[in-house]
Formats: C-alpha cells, structure tokens, sequence
C-alpha cells in the first residue's frame, strides 16, 4: 500500500493506493483481415474540357486579442455567460463557462475591472486565445 497526498483546486486529499498484480494473462488480439480492394471501373472519357469550381471563401479571421482583452484558455463551445457589458468583477470571478469534449469548464477573470465589451455569445465556437471580453 502506497499512500498519496493530491492537491485538486487548492483542496488536499490524502489517498490510499494499493497496486493489485494479475495472476491472468492478457488475452492474444484477434487478428485483423483486410477485404481486397473492389476492381476499379473504367470512367468514360469526356472531351469536354474541365472547369474549376470556385473556391469557397475563407472564413473570417478571428479577431486579435487587444489590451484589457480576456482570452480563452481552450477551444470549446460558450455554454454560460455570467456577466453583461459594465458588470464590475474581480479576477478570479467565474464569467464564463465553456464546453470542450463534453465537459463544462468554469472561467474566471484574469483581471479585476468592469467588462467593457462581451466579444462571444451562448452557442459560439471559440479558439483557444480567442478574446471573450474587455475588461478596463
């Protein structure tokens, strides 16, 4: 037995830990077979000459995060607001919550202010360093 001290959100648990040896042996992998490849069918020759599509147009760039900017700390889907634009918060205040791989992650700010402008809404895909507001 093997006793552990973790430390998960400034909160300490003091752990037991015993490590169990298999007496069973791991069962072989099954082998895997591959189909063959289907015959590739000949095409019918066109003399017609082939045109390009146009290309789709590129997405908007995301904007550049600015001074007083808070950014994203990952890539996820805006699931929560907390605050509105003059809010007064503190940092360490939760103000956001995003969803990434199904798990919820509370925000808090990064700054003590009042939030000037909320660049993102609920449902928005944000990109880790994207801003999400201004606080001055």
């Amino acid at each position: 037995m093997e006793q552990l001290r973790i430390t998960v959100d400034g909160k300490t648990y003091h752990v037991v830990v015993e490590k169990l040896e298999s007496t069973a042996a791991a069962p072989a992998p099954a082998p895997v077979v591959m189909p063959a490849p289907a015959p590739a069918a000949s095409a019918p020759v066109s003399s017609a000459p082939v045109v390009a599509a146009p290309a789709a147009p590129a997405a908007a760039p995301k904007a550049a995060a600015g001074a007083g900017d808070m950014t994203s700390p990952l890539a996820g889907i805006v699931q929560a607001i907390a605050v509105e634009v003059g809010t007064p918060i503190k940092e360490g205040e939760h103000v956001i919550t995003l969803e990434a791989m199904k798990m919820y992650t509370p925000i808090n700010a990064t700054s003590t202010g009042t939030i000037k402008a909320i660049h993102v809404k609920i449902g928005d895909a944000v990109d880790e360093g994207q801003p999400l507001f201004t606080i001055g």
